[in-house]
């Protein structure tokens, strides 16, 4: 079996080799690939693995936090994808701004999805009835004192 680690790992490297190889070819052969450049190479890198980070962030059986840290960098990388994507085919100014924000707002919408609305992880001194060491070491030396007192 698999863990998602590896896989997660496996197609990040994957990504990158894509992108550096369409790069190296865009370079070699420049009449079949002039279309391609640096600008698409950052595109297909950083917004796949944008991707891979949102996904594995959705996924991922952790806590919270490392939940939404792994979004958000998904989604930081998605808007340097769009800015790489801007520059490899005019896209209008005024979209940009638009589809950082839409970007932004799904990537919040999708940590909310993923950690069931939940700010952090709690501890167990969040539970109801918690007692701490203390109060715990106290209720054994009460009982310890009223079983001796049985005893006697």
């Amino acid at each position: 079996m698999v863990s998602k680690n590896f896989v997660f790992k496996f197609m990040i490297t994957l990504v990158i080799v894509i992108s550096a190889v369409l790069w190296m070819l865009s370079v070699i052969f420049p009449t079949d690939f002039a279309e391609f450049s640096l600008a698409w190479a950052v595109v297909i890198l950083s917004g796949g693995i944008g991707i891979l980070f949102v996904l594995y962030g959705l996924f991922k059986k952790d806590i919270t936090v490392l939940k939404k840290t792994y979004i958000w960098i998904g989604a930081g990388l998605l808007v340097i994808a769009l800015f790489a994507l801007a520059s490899a085919i005019i896209i209008p100014n005024s979209y940009i701004v638009p589809i950082i924000a839409l970007i932004g707002a799904v990537a919040l919408l999708l940590g909310v999805i993923a950690t069931g609305g939940k700010k952090w992880d709690h501890g167990d001194n969040q539970d109801l009835g918690y007692k701490n060491y203390h109060q715990r070491k106290a209720e054994q030396e009460k009982i310890e004192k009223e079983n001796l007192d049985k005893n006697k």
